[in-house]
This record gives C-alpha cells, sequence and structure tokens, in this order.
C-alpha cells in the first residue's frame, strides 16, 4: 500500500514491493498476476478491515438520528485515514481500469459497508426512509458524512468541532431528502 500511496499505480514498481515485502518478484507475480491485481489485493485487505470495523458498530433502530450522527463521525474518521488515499488511486484509474472500478464498488457493498447497508435497510422497513435504492442512499450518506468531493479532491483535516458539524449537517441532509413524511396536497 505505501508503494501504491507514494508513486501511484504506474510509478509503483513490483521490484521495490518485494524487496519490502521480503519476498520475490515472481512469488507476488503469482499471487497477484499484475500491479493492478496487487491494487485490488490492497484495496480489498480494506474492505475487509472496514467490514470488521462496522460489524462492531451499534446501530439502533430506536435511535436513527444518533445513529447516523455516529455512522457519519466514523464514515469521516474511516475515510480519511486509511481508504481516501486508496480509492483516489483506483477513481484515477477507472476510466483506464474500469473493471478494478466496478470490483472496489462491489466489494465495497458486498463486505466493506454490508452492515450500513443492512441498516438503512431496517430504516426504510420501519418507515424511517423512503428511497427507491438503499444501497446508493446508505452510499450517499456516507460520500456526504466524509465530507463529499472537497474531501476527495483536497486532502483535508477537520478539528473535532468540525467533523461534528459535518457529520449533523449530513444526519439533517439526508433525513431532510429522504424521511418518509405523510405528503399533503
Amino acid at each position: 500500500m505505501a508503494e501504491f500511496l507514494a508513486e501511484g499505480l504506474n510509478g509503483a514498481n513490483i521490484e521495490s514491493i518485494a524487496r519490502k515485502a521480503c519476498v520475490g518478484k515472481s512469488t507476488i507475480y503469482r499471487k497477484y498476476l499484475s500491479k493492478q491485481g496487487l491494487l485490488l489485493a490492497v484495496a480489498q485487505r480494506r474492505m475487509k478491515e472496514l467490514e470488521e470495523r462496522w460489524q462492531e458498530f451499534p446501530f439502533d433502530i430506536k435511535d436513527p438520528e444518533n445513529t447516523l450522527y455516529r455512522i457519519a463521525l466514523m464514515s469521516y474518521r474511516e475515510w480519511s485515514g486509511k481508504s481516501l488515499p486508496i480509492y483516489r488511486i483506483i477513481y484515477t484509474e477507472a476510466e483506464r481500469m474500469p473493471e478494478i472500478a466496478r470490483a472496489v464498488d462491489a466489494m465495497s457493498k458486498q463486505s466493506a459497508i454490508r452492515p450500513v447497508l443492512d441498516y438503512f435497510q431496517q430504516l426504510q422497513e420501519h418507515k424511517v426512509i423512503a428511497v427507491r435504492n438503499v444501497a446508493e442512499a446508505a452510499s450517499l450518506f456516507l460520500v456526504v458524512s466524509a465530507g463529499a468531493m472537497r474531501s476527495f479532491l483536497i486532502p483535508i483535516e477537520l478539528d473535532e468541532e468540525a467533523r461534528s458539524q459535518l457529520a449533523r449537517d449530513a444526519v439533517q441532509f439526508f433525513l431532510y431528502g429522504y424521511a418518509k413524511r405523510n405528503k399533503k396536497s
């Protein structure tokens, strides 16, 4: 991961990676076939870490506003930490290698954020929200609470107060936009 983060996909050198891992270059190629395969494995490892973090998270269907607030805070912390640099590389290369971007998107929904998607499905079933696509709504919420495109384009560090405000704003944006409301003519 360090090599990819420092050099990008094109600049990353398998020989350098092998040397740092104390293995032969052929060992890496036998296991991953290419730099793209190795990058995908790095992303997959991060997805597994995220899944484990979310599985430990105390989702509370009885207190959706507070739970969404805590989800937003964790989303920012996890996104701005290890995930954002990996996603930057993958999305930068998405046009040249769309299969990697699609694979990471699928892995994300199948494992990394699966517990969050399940919680959003519960919100839908309990009529707290009314959305057409629960997975897209959950993904949008996570992106907004992580700072949206601003944090993707420009590395930013928010202090605790700013992170808290971002989380509150994301919750209000989401609940206002997707909350189940009685529509009056």
